[in-house]
């Protein structure tokens, strides 16, 4: 397929597939569905293009688009995409069309796949609605997981917090506890925050800046630009 050829989903889902994650490592598949809907879905919230395509809407596992599943199977009959149990994985042919568009993506787009794949891909299924719960809790109406994740709060926030995912604000946003609160809680598990400030050093803040801009409508399309994050304080 000419990559002139492909929508704006297509293309996204492409440039998803194709990034590298945590490992740094590219073309890693995707965990299953539920992470491939919520990595779509930031990505939709963090660019107005893809945003207007996918219409994603709440439903039983949060935010879900139709659309996303239809193009995915789409890939999946073309032989552009294979399926491991439930993870997903370009074929060859796939890959090759991917790294195509992938060449031709500009540095932001890069940026913001790679760092939601490599932020979102290896987190458990709870601690990813929890997360995406938390930014987007308009998305959790409808869900049949809300409860479960509501009251098992605690423990997803400290292990986003542990795995270096979220800073220490986050984090207790995450708990729906006060800083100082989560803090003691840490404390009273005996959690090292030593070794945790070293995986801080790892974070994408200027993504989750630009999550966090992008729940503020009038700050659509007014995103802090990357190289102020980077060279900030």
């Amino acid at each position: 397929m000419p990559i002139d050829q492909l929508d704006t989903v297509e293309r996204y889902l492409l440039l998803l597939l194709y990034a590298p994650d945590h490992t740094d490592v590219f073309a890693r598949p995707v965990r299953g569905r539920t992470w491939l809907q919520k990595e779509m879905f930031l990505l939709s919230k963090l660019t107005g293009e893809l945003e207007e395509k996918t219409e994603y809407d709440p439903n039983i596992m949060g935010s879900y688009s139709r659309i996303v599943d239809e193009v995915e199977d789409q890939f999946y009959i073309s032989e552009y995409e294979e399926r491991i149990g439930d993870s997903m994985k370009l074929s060859l042919e796939g890959k090759k069309l991917a790294e195509e568009v992938w060449l031709k993506a500009d540095d932001r787009e890069k940026r913001i796949v790679a760092g939601v794949k490599t932020l979102l891909n290896d987190m458990t299924q709870l601690e990813l609605l929890g997360f995406i719960y938390t930014e987007y809790p308009e998305t959790a109406v409808n869900s049949d997981r809300k409860a479960e994740v509501e009251a098992k709060r605690l423990e997803i926030a400290i292990n986003l917090f542990q795995k270096g995912k979220v800073p220490l604000n986050k984090a207790a946003q995450v708990a729906k506890q006060s800083t100082e609160v989560f803090l003691q809680e840490l404390k009273k598990r005996g959690v090292d925050l030593s070794e945790i400030e070293t995986k801080n050093v790892l974070l994408d803040r200027a993504l989750l800046e630009e999550i966090e801009q992008s729940k503020d409508e009038s700050k659509r399309g007014q995103l802090v630009p990357w190289e102020a994050i980077r060279n900030s304080p």
